[in-house]
């Protein structure tokens, strides 16, 4: 899971670009931390939780689907996760 951490590290200060002025040189970043998503979306997350549904490109797309998930497991993940997104977001909602 490599690609997923690697996504989760660089997702928190890739955002900020939305913020403006002195941040917006870090859209390159969020641009790399795009592809980077969408890459493990297709690879690590694909082998563990199944391949992703018309629409879900990333992880954070995939997640909305995931909080209604069977698997006990998944559905705190995605929890977990957009509680983490949302954290990153300098609006506060992803």
């Amino acid at each position: 899971m490599i690609l997923t951490t690697l996504t989760a590290f660089l997702y928190a200060p890739a955002i900020q670009y939305k913020r403006g002025g002195l941040y917006a040189p870090l859209k390159a970043l969020a641009l790399i931390t795009a592809l980077i998503d969408v890459l493990a979306n297709y690879t690590e997350l694909a082998l563990i939780f199944g391949w992703p549904r018309e629409g879900e490109y990333t992880i954070t797309r995939r997640i909305r689907r995931m909080h209604f998930d069977e698997v006990a497991a998944r559905r705190e993940l995605a929890r977990l996760v957009q509680v983490y997104l949302d954290a990153a977001e300098p609006d506060g909602k992803h």
